[in-house]
């Protein structure tokens, strides 16, 4: 495959999920306000919104998993960092790729923040209803690392989900 072409479709690939990841933490930003807010209108939407850019991710580290396996390198860091030296051997994408990393770990302390914001509230919520009805207090669904829930089921909050 010609090495310019392949530059400029990794290139493509590093931009598009640059923004894209820019984009994510904004959005997180963003629920964490109308977690504070107790918005829940906002936060359905919010939560589309979230929702949809993360399947963009998805989409885009698909990707990045078949170019790296097109040009004989394994789906991991090591792999996409031979992909990058390979088409570009200036390093500019690999500084690009570098930031990549760097906005996914700040993504993730974001949803993990917003996660416990949103245990905490939901936990809230729960014992206030208990005391209201004289109910035991009750499982609840907890908002998991993924964005998914789940039930806690007894577990502490602090676990690791």
């Amino acid at each position: 495959m010609d090495p310019a072409l392949t530059r400029d479709s990794v290139e493509r690939l590093v931009g598009e999920q640059l923004a894209t990841l820019a984009r994510l933490e904004e959005l997180l930003d963003r629920e964490h306000a109308l977690l504070v807010e107790r918005n829940v209108e906002a936060l359905t939407a919010a939560g589309r919104d979230r929702q949809a850019c993360v399947g963009t991710l998805l989409r885009l580290d698909s990707e990045r998993i078949q170019f790296c396996r097109m040009f004989g390198h394994a789906a991991d860091a090591d792999g996409m960092h031979r992909l990058l030296a390979s088409c570009d051997p200036g390093g500019r994408l690999a500084t690009r790729w570098q930031s990549c990393i760097e906005l996914t770990r700040r993504c993730r302390k974001l949803n993990d923040r917003n996660g416990a914001l949103a245990t905490a509230q939901l936990r809230s919520v729960a014992g206030r209803l208990d005391a209201l009805t004289g109910g035991a207090p009750r499982s609840l669904e907890i908002y998991a690392r993924g964005g998914a829930t789940r039930s806690n089921a007894g577990r502490l909050l602090a676990a690791n989900v």
